[in-house]
């Protein structure tokens, strides 16, 4: 990682950057689908246009990916573009997920989430 005090800043200080929305700290298991494969992963943080997770298998930028999670009890059926993709320390992967898709109640699901958790 990149010392801060070079000036130069680590591929997560890049990806803050460009953030739009307000992140949401999260702990919850999630199901994804990369490349035909169930993976399993841990949500980080979710915002209303997306997800960041800590899963056993890495995902490359561009995948398309399915991902079921619940929030408050209510299950979330979504689709999304893998945005971004590194590896962790201890050898797991972390990738950002923009939402392309949410289905059916799950994107009110997730803004109420995201919503009470910033108020």
């Amino acid at each position: 990682m990149l010392s801060s005090s070079s000036g130069s800043h680590s591929v997560i200080q890049q990806i803050g950057d460009r953030r739009r929305a307000q992140r949401t700290r999260l702990g919850v298991s999630v199901t994804i689908t990369v490349a035909g494969k169930l993976v399993d992963a841990l949500g980080a943080d979710l915002s209303f246009g997306g997800i960041r997770v800590v899963a056993s298998a890495p995902a490359q930028i561009g995948d398309e990916v399915s991902l079921v999670f619940f929030l408050d009890g209510d299950i979330v059926s979504a689709r999304g573009v893998v945005r971004w993709s590194a590896a962790t320390q201890r050898g797991l992967a972390t990738f950002g997920v923009l939402f392309t898709a949410i289905e059916e109640d799950g994107a009110n699901i997730v803004a109420t989430f995201c919503r009470s958790s910033v108020s």
